[in-house]
């Protein structure tokens, strides 16, 4: 057994191991398998074919890495790694894994070539900027789970292939409906291997999936058949296949901030203390709350995310990966993630949740927004913007108001938040500074999977309110998110106020309180083509999704006048046919004049697009966002 410190840096210069062989590698003549162990003694692998087992000894190499040549075709076979610490013994998985028992038991050898599917990348837009996106985040099995749905495929991988799927009502569904809301890519929550759902019996419990067990495995619950190990890789990339015909980018939701269960983890097995950070007294940091936080700043750590993600985009034909706790992560590892996507896919987005977690690592080395000019390609979700527009979210501020719930002291933030908070504003003593750096590193929202829905935060918030005033705001507070500057970020269903019935962390609730309810959409069609009207405005004009702070500064004027914000936007082109926009923004209750607009054409209002015979166009409604072109 090795004696240096596994946590020392003399340890990763002894051991760390760059190459690109680790895990299994097949052909129908031999396989090889290697596996990085530096601290063992022995390591042995149980191969299982056919109903029959053998177990064989690994060969020690250099760095650490123990190997096999496995000669024939061992294709379906299942193995684990028998792991030796002097009298003590480990039973692994493999922590490259690409295929996997049900429940993650044992690590399957599989053909990768049998698994190849054409992504249909080339049918997507190239994103000139992240700020041309419009992200809409989605669980896979809350999309199909609901019968009114009319997709076939109920809580699978393969409903997002399924064409010409209508609600029970007769409208549209399925990934056609996603398409024409206009939206550019789908953030799907956790697709890889989770620990908190039986694969072999998966309606009996629910989760969101942010609970990793094998990091480059798909979930096999998605699947159509869990115990063909590829079924679930091939319905995978179908589904993102399919998505890409339809002009919609994937954006995959990664954890490589913790695990499942640190001691039961392939990881902690195989090499006990390396991979999971601790503090000098051999504490374990729970920044993550959840029991461990994956050690990013370990070279073989590193290595591993890297290698990972590198899988999602080349062989499933991700577009890009949101970090869960990204600050858990460390400045240099996620610089490594954002340069080798965009080496893979110049178009690809790295964005994350930028909070200050309170993990065992100093706070200028974390992934964090405070940092963010230190990682100025990667995005970072705007808790100052949800906080801001929507009003407070947690528990202890939740009934605090924001700019669109009625807190007029927020007209100033809300003016800095619609150029995309990357410059200061200074009015009559009130002064904020610039957050972001560019306006692609910040993505606007209001509602995500966590914490309440819009619709249950005013529902419960502001009770003396009637729903019709409930149902305005939301939807005021919706343009405001596609019409800042910034990344627009929308929650599945928010076009048609979602409700989980008030629950605000429904990760492990039921299939009744998390589905996106199809009916419900259906009912609210007005609402659902005011969003598709706005993201088809914000997607017309660029003006609107400008994707540096120096055109925002020569392009964007705002001011207040009275109770109303005007964002005044010059065109980018002179011979694009119009000179600018004007947004006049009215949180209030009541109608305002507003005499800058007179002489300007209306072309967008708080019932979408109008024609250019609008009477009294000078006249804001209440609670609205009018949009001028002159």
């Amino acid at each position: 057994m090795n004696e240096l410190n596994v946590r020392s840096g003399a340890f990763d210069e002894a051991y760390a191991y760059e190459g690109k062989d680790l895990g299994c590698l097949y052909s129908k003549d031999q396989t090889s398998l290697k596996v990085w162990a530096p601290t063992c003694d022995q390591v042995k692998v149980h191969i299982e074919k056919a109903g029959k087992e053998e177990v064989r000894d690994m060969i020690k190499e250099e760095r650490g890495v123990w190997s096999i040549l496995l000669d024939g075709d061992y294709e379906g076979a299942s193995y684990v790694y028998q792991v030796f610490f002097g009298d003590k013994m480990n039973l692994a998985t493999d922590p490259y894994a690409r295929a996997s028992t049900a429940n993650h038991e044992r690590t399957i050898i599989i053909d990768l070539e049998k698994t190849i599917i054409d992504s249909r990348k080339d049918q997507l837009m190239k994103l000139e900027s992240y700020t041309d996106a419009v992200i809409y985040e989605l669980h896979v099995r809350d999309f199909s789970m609901d019968k009114e749905s009319g997709l076939r495929h109920q809580g699978k991988f393969l409903a997002f292939t399924e064409d010409g799927a209508r609600t029970t009502s007769g409208h549209l569904s399925g990934i056609d409906y996603l398409a024409d809301l206009g939206v550019t890519h789908i953030q799907l929550l956790p697709v890889y291997d989770f620990g908190s759902v039986d694969e072999l019996n998966p309606l009996s419990r629910y989760n969101w999936g942010y609970d990793p067990v094998q990091y480059s495995v798909p979930e096999g619950s998605y699947s159509t058949n869990t115990n063909d190990p590829y079924a679930r890789i091939i319905e995978l990339k179908q589904a993102i296949a399919h998505m890409h015909e339809k002009g919609l980018g994937v954006i995959m939701d990664v954890v490589y901030n913790h695990m499942y269960d640190k001691d039961e983890s392939a990881f902690e097995k195989i090499v006990p203390g390396y991979y999971f950070r601790q503090d000098e007294e051999g504490n374990i940091s729970n920044g993550s709350f959840c029991g461990n936080d994956f050690d990013s700043t370990r070279a073989m750590t590193r290595k591993f995310i890297l290698d990972s993600t590198r899988i999602w985009i080349e062989e499933f034909g991700f577009d890009g990966f949101r970090f869960d706790l990204m600050g858990i992560l460390d400045i240099t590892t996620m610089n490594m993630i954002y340069n080798q996507t965009k080496d893979l896919d110049p178009s690809a987005m790295v964005y994350g949740e930028g909070w200050n977690m309170p993990t065992f690592l100093s706070d200028e080395d974390k992934a964090t927004m405070m940092n963010h000019d230190k990682m100025p390609g990667i995005g970072y979700f705007s808790d100052i913007f949800r906080e801001k527009i929507k009003g407070g979210t947690l528990e202890d501020k939740f009934n605090q108001g924001g700019f669109g719930t009625g807190d007029e002291g927020k007209l100033i933030d809300a003016m800095h938040l619609l150029r995309g908070t990357v410059l200061p504003v200074s009015i009559e003593n009130n002064y904020i500074e610039s957050y972001f750096s560019e306006p692609s590193q910040t993505v606007n929202y209001v509602e995500c999977h966590d914490n309440h829905t819009l619709w249950d935060k005013l529902r419960l918030s502001m009770k003396e309110e009637s729903d019709e005033t409930k149902a305005l705001r939301h939807r005021f507070i919706t343009a405001m998110v596609i019409l800042s500057q910034g990344i627009p970020f929308i929650h599945a269903g928010q076009e048609f106020f979602r409700s989980k019935g008030g629950d605000h962390n429904s990760y492990k609730s039921s299939d009744e309180v998390n589905m996106f309810r199809w009916g419900r959409k259906d009912l609210h069609l007005d609402t659902v083509d005011y969003i598709k009207g706005l993201i088809e405005l914000r997607k017309s004009y660029k003006e609107l999704r400008l994707n540096n702070k120096e055109d925002i500064e020569k392009l964007s004027e705002i001011h207040q006048s009275g109770p109303l914000i005007v964002y005044n936007l010059q065109a980018m082109d002179h011979d694009c046919g119009y000179n600018g926009l004007t947004l006049v923004i009215n949180p209030g209750l009541e109608s305002v004049t507003c005499d800058e607009v007179k002489d300007k054409t209306m072309i967008f209002n708080r019932r979408g697009y109008v024609d250019d015979q609008v009477e009294e166009r000078h006249i804001i409604e209440p609670i609205s966002v009018q949009v001028y072109r002159f």
